[in-house]
């Protein structure tokens, strides 16, 4: 059946919509209600064809090694990116740039080693950030410090073997702190002392090889499990 004759028949059932995106959108991808489903598809790069009002896009378990912040110009609504479970490597500062909406970004899963001081600089509101499972064995100067609304830090299942995450006054607004099956061995009160202005609720350190606990004012619950 050619392609004229579908339009004309899904055009006169109301369905012309959604033919348009399953036959446009080679990826596979499924769209419903502004959240975009593409994972699982074994994509080596971002779609370029998804609808550019979408506000979710969920890109995990694919062969990522990027998230090219050109790739992301269409889909300036996002204010979700979750790309857990991929082999992304490096994050772009222009990322967040593109995206100035973005509230969640759940990067689990990947072989982020190093965050530099910039690499989080447009991503101001932020809430949540997910690296979890990563190789990031210490974190340099201040990758957070521009993140003022973050709520929740995961950083567990990393090679850390400190608490101290940067050397200025940040993240004021952060409650969770999740630092769990990590190789800290000694918890030291300078080491939080970036987190002096924070409103941390929750220090989450199960798993850890902790042999040494030093006082932490201000954290009403930590998890030493």
């Amino acid at each position: 059946m050619s392609q004229s004759l579908l339009y004309h028949i899904y055009s006169f059932l109301g369905l012309l919509p959604f033919w348009i995106l399953c036959t446009s959108s080679t990826n596979k991808c499924v769209v419903r209600h502004e959240v975009a489903d593409c994972s699982h598809l074994k994509l080596t790069q971002v779609p370029d064809d998804l609808p550019a009002n979408i506000t979710v896009l969920n890109l995990t378990h694919n062969q990522l090694r990027r998230l090219p912040p050109a790739n992301f110009t269409r889909y300036s609504q996002l204010t979700i990116l979750d790309g857990g479970f991929n082999s992304i490597s490096k994050l772009e500062p222009e990322l967040c740039q593109k995206l100035p909406l973005l509230e969640i970004l759940n990067l689990q899963h990947n072989e982020l080693s190093h965050l530099s001081d910039q690499t989080f600089v447009f991503c101001v509101n932020l809430t949540e950030l997910h690296l979890m499972s990563n190789s990031i064995k210490i974190i340099q100067n201040n990758p957070f410090r521009s993140l003022k609304n973050l709520v929740k830090l995961d950083l567990s299942h990393n090679g850390l073997s400190s608490t101290k995450l940067g050397s200025q006054l940040q993240l004021e607004n952060l409650q969770d702190l999740l630092l769990s099956n990590n190789k800290i061995n000694v918890l030291r009160r300078e080491e939080l002392d970036f987190l002096g202005n924070s409103s941390l609720e929750k220090l989450e350190l199960s798993s850890n090889p902790i042999k040494e606990i030093q006082s932490a004012p201000g954290i009403h619950y930590i998890d030493l499990s």
